[in-house]
């Protein structure tokens, strides 16, 4: 919180570059959008992707949906003789939060 208050400290000294005002009027939208946001729900940053639906489970469950998906194709591929046309395997991967990336930094 701090970086963001000297952010817009800095956007509105004298002599500011275009940098700082740019900083400081991403600090303003972000302090505002999580003053606008509702208890128990994730705060949506503007330019910001959509969460994963998986970004929610722990790597337990993600290897146990893999293993369920891979299972599934391999019995169908030996229930079938014939070599058929499949769709490829989609794996989403799932960005860790920046908070869990800041931490191993430290």
């Amino acid at each position: 919180m701090d970086e963001m208050i000297d952010a817009i400290r800095g956007a509105v000294a004298d002599g500011a570059t275009a940098e700082q005002k740019v900083a400081g009027a991403r600090a303003c939208r972000n302090i505002l959008t999580a003053l606008e946001a509702e208890v128990g729900k994730p705060i949506a940053l503007p330019g910001a992707p959509a969460p994963s639906p998986l970004a929610g489970i722990s790597p337990d469950q993600a290897l146990d949906l893999l293993i369920a998906k891979l299972s599934t194709m391999a019995a169908e591929r030996q229930a079938s003789p014939e070599p058929t046309e499949r769709a490829p395997l989609r794996i989403s991967f799932v960005q860790p939060p920046p908070r869990a990336l800041a931490s191993r930094k430290r």
